[in-house]
């Protein structure tokens, strides 16, 4: 059956929805408030629930069925963007929008070369990157904010297909003075006497957590921070050691202090690095060829840390 509704109505939605409010979707859209306000009346009337809560001198929020078809919306707006992008320019030529989640301490490894390489490879196709823990990525993925997500596998919850790009072999890092720096690898029970400094974007606590539990080793937190270059520099002045997985192209801190990265040894599990996005999406040609892009790029650029 086709839909009594139009794009241009889910677009206003979606545009109030980012917004806030009318006035700076009308501003968004390039339409009047008016017209905003009279397409959303009428997708509520043909669609037969209210959308909006209207709060008189303070803006508009979405109803539970409104944030119910927000993703939906979101995705229906992608898939025609695509369908108008394909008939532009058939073949292999991408057009239109992207949106990719990217776990944030991974942003400074993998988007400078999307941005770069793989956008001068499709020059007609805009990509933006919104970077966040995991919690916000999978949030980002199931109301449609993000098509894609760069992230690792575990703790992304049901409802997600993925694809990985590479697997990572867990590490400790430690000051390059540390007694144990030139070891092959270590245990965490070498270091379970030691002051650990954790690294507090999620899921990493619980990942590490999980690491230490598993060895039966109690941690002793001295310091905490969101931020993995405080935690790298404080590693790096000896006051502390860090369970990590992603490992960085050079082994020195912001402040040029030198680091050593010991691997753990091997009964302790690997990470996936992986492309995620809803399992009942069909992956379009844009997020297919990013997902592509991020495989051959890290199949080109091999980093120390990955398990063979």
């Amino acid at each position: 059956m086709v839909p009594n509704f139009s794009l241009r109505q889910l677009g206003y939605l979606v545009a109030v929805a980012d917004s806030g409010s009318m006035t700076a979707a009308a501003e968004a859209e390039h339409v009047s408030q008016a017209a905003i306000s009279a397409g959303i009346n009428d997708l509520e009337r043909r669609l037969g629930v209210r959308l909006l809560a209207r709060h008189p001198g303070h803006g508009v929020s979405l109803t539970e069925a409104g944030l119910g078809i927000l993703a939906d919306a979101r995705r229906v707006l992608a898939a025609a963007s695509g369908v108008l992008s394909q008939a532009r320019a058939p073949g292999s030529d991408l057009r239109g929008s992207l949106t990719l989640g990217c776990f944030t301490t991974m942003a400074p490894l993998y988007i400078p070369a999307l941005y770069d390489a793989f956008a001068s490879q499709h020059p007609g196709l805009e990509l933006t990157v919104v970077e966040g823990a995991q919690e916000d990525l999978r949030r980002a993925l199931m109301n449609g904010t993000c098509e894609i997500a760069l992230t690792y596998a575990n703790r992304l919850g049901p409802g997600v297909a993925m694809e990985t790009i590479r697997t990572l072999r867990p590490y400790v890092l430690l000051a390059a003075s540390h007694a144990l720096a030139d070891r092959e690898s270590v245990t965490l029970h070498d270091l379970a006497d030691e002051p650990l400094v954790q690294f507090s974007l999620h899921p990493s606590p619980n990942d590490i957590e999980e690491l230490l539990r598993h060895a039966a080793v109690t941690p002793k937190v001295v310091h905490s921070s969101p931020s993995i270059e405080v935690v790298r520099s404080l590693v790096a002045r000896g006051l502390g050691y860090s369970p990590m997985l992603q490992r960085w192209p050079m082994n020195v801190s912001l402040e040029g202090l030198p680091l050593a990265c010991v691997p753990l040894e091997s009964t302790v599990p690997d990470y996936r690095v992986v492309v995620a996005w809803p399992q009942n999406d069909h992956l379009s040609r844009r997020a297919a060829a990013v997902v592509s892009f991020l495989r051959t790029h890290a199949t080109e650029h091999p980093i120390q840390a990955e398990a063979g």
